[in-house]
């Protein structure tokens, strides 16, 4: 008798898990089996490409429930991750581009990450299309979806934007009616050694201000490439000279802008 009273009080004690938890049990294998040591869990994005206060806080919960349902991974400090990010002039929006985030993931120190994609269904139902990759080889661990109801205090949270790139809430989009920014003095950014010696190629693509004396400023990196290459982009912006944009009066105006830098080998 004493036997199943203890038996029926553990079970009427026990907390049923959430759809986060789950979901961290679930991926949580896959990559214990796949031999990674080091995970960084990345805010999720969405619904759409936006980046909200929901996104942060799930992220939150799943790093915290992956390091507690396998002793086998060492889940990454998701304060850490966020001071290294602005650290590094990323914008929130790096999610968004896998293979920036693997850039990113690799200048942690991590062996794999997850990012997550939110959606929101008809039924007020809440889906996150979570997927976890390798950081050596860019290859997919894992990728699975867990929903649940939307709820007022979640809502909330995902009416909350964080895709502000650091700059002025009315630097949000590009005003109508404005000429653009033109170069005047522009030169190329250049490559590092280790760059070099391994051949990247591609584009930095950079958010920033173009002031009305042309002048860049409040950079950030929505899409990187590896081998310091992203710190040669900045670099080489900061030195640019600008003909500011015109606005529809006539007279210089500070406008946000998308700038992409080009490394290619010759």
């Amino acid at each position: 008798m004493l036997a199943l009273f203890l038996a029926l009080a553990a079970t009427a004690g026990a907390r049923a898990q959430t759809p986060i938890e789950m979901a961290a049990s679930r991926l949580a294998g896959p990559i214990v089996h796949s031999k990674q040591k080091t995970l960084a869990v990345f805010d999720f994005s969405g619904p759409g490409n936006r980046m909200t206060q929901l996104g942060e806080k799930l992220a939150d919960d799943l790093s915290v429930a992956i390091a507690q349902s396998s002793g086998k991974i060492r889940v990454e400090d998701r304060m850490t991750i966020e001071e290294k990010r602005r650290g590094s002039f990323y914008a929130p929006e790096i999610v968004l581009d896998p293979p920036s985030v693997l850039v990113f993931a690799d200048e942690l120190g991590a062996n794999a990450f997850v990012i997550g994609t939110m959606s929101v269904g008809e039924d007020n139902m809440l889906s996150v299309d979570l997927k976890a990759y390798r950081v050596n080889n860019g290859k997919g661990i894992t990728g699975i979806r867990v929903s649940f109801p939307l709820t007022k205090e979640m809502a909330g949270l995902l009416g909350t934007n964080i895709s502000a790139f650091g700059l002025p809430a009315d630097f949000s989009t590009y005003p109508k009616g404005y000429s653009l920014p033109m170069c005047t003095y522009c030169p190329r950014a250049d490559y590092t050694p280790e760059a070099a010696s391994k051949r990247v190629e591609g584009i930095v693509e950079l958010e920033a201000i173009i002031g009305t004396g042309g002048l860049i400023k409040n950079i950030v990196i929505l899409k990187g490439l590896p081998g310091g290459l992203n710190a040669k982009a900045i670099e080489a912006v900061k030195k640019w000279r600008l003909r500011p944009a015109m606005g529809p009066d006539g007279k210089p105006a500070a406008v946000r802008e998308i700038i992409e830098v080009r490394f290619q080998m010759f």
